[in-house]
C-alpha cells in the first residue's frame, strides 16, 4: 500500500533517460496525487476489531436492528483528531470484544458510508453516537478520548440496557409503563422528578430501587397494590431505578435498596422536604402511612355528589369495587347545616375504611335521582345508604339508622361476607343534575288561588 510509506520517484518511474519534457511533468502528476490519496485512505479498513459498514443496510443490519451496545465513530479520513484517536479506538475495540461492539464510519468520503452519516446529523469529526436501549435515539459521546473513559462509558450503558429488560418485569419501574394493567405506580426519573413529585401538591411516596434488589422485588408487588388502594385520595406511589438514576439517587442520600421517602402534601417542595419512610412494607401498611400523611399535610379527597353518568361510572365501575351511595334529604328538609352534617357523618365512615380498598363514596339528593332511587329500592325516605357491586351484579341496603356506628357495622358486615345480598336488574341510568352550590336552599313561592282561578272581590260578592 501507499499508506504511510516514502516513495522514491526513481523506483516506480521509468529511467531517467526516458523521462523528458511533458512526459516528466505527468508521471510528477500522477505522483503527487498518490501521495495526497495515502493520507486519506480508510482509518479502520484493515482493523479486525473495529466494525466497518458497507451501506446504510448493513449499517442496519449489524447496529440498529442488534441487541447489543454499540458505540460508532464518524470520522473524515484528513482529520487530524480522527487519526489521533485511531489507535485507542482500536484498543478500545479490542478490550470490549464480544462485550461491547465499535464501529466507524467514513463520513466524509463521497459514498454509501457517507448517506449513513447523513442520518444522524454529524457537525464535526470525530463524532461519537451511543446506540444503547433506544437505537432510533443514539445519545451523543461527549467524554474524553481515552480508552478508559471510553470503556466506562461503554459498560455503563451495558448497565442500562440490562436494568431497562429487567424492568420490564419488575412493576413500576423505569420510565412509566407497567406489566400490571392495574397498578398505579409512577415511574419516575431525573426528567419528570420535579414535575410529577415536587410540584404535585398530592402526597407521595417514593421507592429508590434496584433491579437486582431482592428486598425490592418483594416490596414491588405490595407497592403496586397499595397505589390503586391510594387512587384518588390524595396520594401516589412512585420508583425510582436507582442504577440509572444515580444523581437522583445521590441528592436524596439513598445508600440501601429498597430506600423509602415520603414527599408531604402541597407544591413546590423540595428535596430537603422529603422524610425517610422506616415502616411496614405490606400494602396496608402503605396505605396506612400515605394516608396519615394525607391528613397532616395533604387534601383528603371530597365526597363527591353524583351529577352525572360520569361519577357514577368513576365511583362504581371496577372489579372488586364497592360504591356506596348515599341519598340525603332535600336542601329544603335539612337545610345547608343539616347537610353538612351528614355530608360530615359520610367523610367519618369513608376515613375509617379509606385503606381497604374496596369501598367508594358517593352522595346524591333523594329525588333527583329517579332510577337509581327505583332500582335500588330505596323508597322509604333519607338519608339512605346502598352498596352496590357492579362486578358481581349485587347490592344491599341499609335498614339501620343513619349514623357512623351504625353504618360502619353495616360496612363490616359486607366487607366480612356477612351481610346478604340482592341482585342487581339493571344498570341504574343517572339524570343530570346541578351540584349543590352549598347555600340553604329557596322555597318555590306558592301562588295565591285567586290568582290561578283568576278570581278577584268583585266575583266574590
Amino acid at each position: 500500500t501507499l499508506h504511510n510509506t516514502y516513495y522514491s520517484p526513481y523506483l516506480l518511474a521509468p529511467t531517467a533517460k526516458r523521462m523528458q519534457g511533458p512526459q516528466f511533468m505527468l508521471y510528477l502528476c500522477i505522483i503527487t496525487i498518490a501521495l495526497l490519496s495515502s493520507c486519506c485512505v480508510a482509518l479502520y479498513e484493515q482493523d479486525e476489531d473495529v466494525h466497518t459498514f458497507a451501506n446504510k443496510s448493513e449499517f442496519k443490519s449489524k447496529v440498529l436492528d442488534s441487541d447489543g451496545v454499540w458505540l460508532v465513530q464518524f470520522y473524515a479520513p484528513w482529520c487530524g483528531h480522527c487519526k489521533n484517536l485511531q489507535p485507542t479506538w482500536s484498543h478500545t475495540a479490542s478490550m470490549l470484544k464480544g462485550i461491547v461492539n465499535l464501529g466507524a464510519v467514513d463520513a466524509a468520503t463521497e459514498g454509501p458510508q457517507m448517506h449513513i452519516a447523513a442520518s444522524y446529523a454529524v457537525g464535526g469529526f470525530p463524532t461519537i453516537q451511543i446506540f444503547g436501549a433506544d437505537k432510533q435515539n443514539p445519545e451523543e459521546y461527549n467524554g474524553q478520548r481515552n480508552a478508559q473513559s471510553l470503556i466506562q462509558t461503554a459498560l455503563d450503558n451495558v448497565v442500562k440496557v440490562v436494568s431497562a429488560r429487567v424492568n420490564e418485569s419488575i412493576p413500576g419501574s423505569g420510565g412509566g409503563s407497567q406489566s400490571s394493567k392495574d397498578s398505579k405506580v409512577v415511574g419516575l426519573n431525573g426528567s419528570n422528578f420535579q414535575e410529577k413529585v415536587l410540584n404535585n401538591p398530592e402526597v407521595s411516596m417514593v421507592a429508590f430501587i434496584a433491579p437486582w434488589c431482592g428486598h425490592c422485588k418483594a416490596l414491588l408487588p405490595e407497592w403496586e397494590t397499595a397505589s390503586t388502594r391510594l387512587e384518588g385520595k390524595g396520594a401516589f406511589l412512585g420508583t425510582v431505578d436507582a442504577t440509572t438514576e444515580q444523581s437522583l439517587a445521590q441528592e436524596y442520600g439513598v445508600e440501601g435498596f429498597p430506600t423509602v421517602k415520603i414527599f408531604p402534601g402541597g407544591a413546590n417542595k423540595s428535596h430537603s422536604d422529603a422524610r425517610d419512610y422506616h415502616g411496614g412494607r405490606s400494602a396496608q401498611d402503605i396505605v396506612s402511612a400515605a394516608l396519615d400523611e394525607v391528613d397532616r399535610t395533604g387534601v383528603p379527597k371530597e365526597i363527591p355528589e353524583i351529577t352525572g353518568d360520569g361519577v357514577f361510572k368513576e365511583t362504581c365501575e371496577g372489579s372488586n369495587k364497592i360504591c356506596v351511595l348515599v341519598g340525603l334529604p332535600h336542601i329544603l328538609d335539612s337545610m345547608a347545616s343539616g347537610r353538612n352534617k351528614y355530608k360530615e357523618t359520610i367523610a367519618a365512615v369513608a376515613k375509617k375504611f379509606r385503606g381497604g380498598g374496596a369501598f367508594e363514596f358517593a352522595w346524591f339528593e333523594g329525588g333527583s335521582q329517579f332510577d337509581l332511587e327505583d332500582t335500588l329500592e330505596l323508597t322509604f325516605g333519607f338519608p339512605a345508604v346502598v352498596a352496590v357491586s357492579l362486578d358481581k351484579n349485587a347490592y344491599v341496603v341499609l335498614r339501620g339508622s343513619f349514623n357512623e356506628k351504625s353504618v360502619s357495622r353495616f360496612l363490616t358486615s359486607i366487607s366480612t361476607g356477612r351481610q346478604g345480598t340482592v341482585p342487581l336488574r339493571k344498570i341504574p341510568e343517572i339524570a343530570d343534575v346541578e351540584p349543590w352550590d352549598g347555600l340553604d336552599g329557596t322555597p318555590i313561592e306558592e301562588e295565591p288561588l285567586e290568582d290561578i282561578m283568576g278570581w278577584d272581590d268583585e266575583d266574590e260578592l
